[in-house]
């Protein structure tokens, strides 16, 4: 794990920005949300939004509270994403929906994205500069929809015939399009240039991307205990990750059949979640996911050349070791 030590008293403002804001809502429609958002997280948004500002020269508090409306956010996609995949556990937890119901946890996703951007307009920032604040995270935010979008547009339809580029532009409006925004918005915030704002966002989006695939590797490999999320549920979900992509790219005729009739299935049993799984082992892609992973890793690093040397600098690099060996 990274060490944010410099960072951690600022992360704790963000914790408490959150939980103060929820606390003045109404319990009624709020009052689930605390222990939700309290089940943590590796918060790594608001991090890489810490570390971007000051590795430009900006002030960390000037970042506590932009980062506690994109924690926001993405707590709301968790919530719903949850509903939609039909996912049982988040953070090792019940998922809100499993816990509340359905129509309690549709409430309290859409309580969140209400909330964050009644923060997000009452920023104490001057007016023309809040205004291209939200255009960021306006845009963002759009590209995160689209690209669950089209993963559900794919299940849906039973479209099976992606291919790698098509899964690299969903993960960058799904997962990178957030993590892209962390590094732009520090690097906003720290009064970067244009040119430095732009390789932090592209490192963003790259470290997201390799994330995203590192999660879909661990999805099928890790531990329940570490990793705190049903081992083989995108399988059960028939999700089309990098490796159902590869598979079904290198596997024998018999084999692809085996794999689109098992993801199209309604009602998978852990052998039927163990089989795809040896298919993966089979044709080598959960080995091709993971060096995909580690490359865009080491693309991201490239992109922080522009900083000055600082401990910032040098946990944003540490970072894009990290996404790619962790557990959980």
């Amino acid at each position: 794990m990274v060490s944010y030590r410099h960072i951690r008293p600022y992360l704790s403002e963000v914790e408490r920005a959150m939980r103060t804001q929820l606390r003045r809502e109404d319990e009624r429609t709020y009052g689930m949300l605390p222990s939700f958002l309290s089940r943590g997280g590796k918060r790594i948004r608001p991090a890489l939004t810490m570390l971007c500002c000051g590795a430009v020269g900006g002030y960390y508090t000037d970042a506590v509270e932009p980062s506690a409306i994109l924690e926001l956010f993405h707590n709301f996609t968790l919530v719903h994403d949850d509903i939609e995949d039909g996912a049982e556990f988040r953070r090792g937890e019940p998922a809100l929906h499993v816990a509340h119901g359905i129509p309690i946890a549709l409430n309290s996703g859409d309580a969140l994205y209400t909330l964050l951007w009644k923060d997000l307009v009452n920023l104490n920032m001057e007016p023309s500069r809040l205004v291209k604040l939200q255009k960021l995270y306006a845009e963002s935010f759009k590209r995160v929809v689209e690209g669950q979008g089209i993963e559900l547009y794919w299940i849906k339809e039973g479209k099976f015939d992606i291919s790698e580029k098509e899964y690299y532009e969903m993960i960058e409006g799904k997962t990178s399009a957030l993590t892209g925004l962390s590094c732009e918005l520090g690097a906003f915030l720290g009064n970067a240039d244009k040119d430095l704002k732009k390789s932090l966002r592209e490192y963003g989006e790259l470290l997201g991307t390799a994330f995203q695939i590192q999660d879909d590797v661990l999805n099928v490999t890790g531990d329940f205990k570490t990793y705190k999320k049903e081992i083989g549920g995108d399988i059960r979900e028939g999700k089309r990750t990098i490796m159902v992509v590869h598979c079904l790219k290198n596997a024998s005729k018999a084999d692809k059949k085996k794999l689109v009739s098992t993801l199209s299935s309604d009602t998978k049993t852990k052998d039927d979640i163990q089989a795809v799984i040896e298919l993966f082992r089979k044709h080598g892609s959960i080995e091709h996911a993971q060096a995909k992973a580690r490359l865009l890793a080491e693309e991201a690093k490239e992109h922080l050349e522009g900083l000055s040397p600082s401990k910032d600098k040098d946990t944003l690099l540490e970072l894009g070791d990290y996404v790619v060996s962790r557990k959980s």
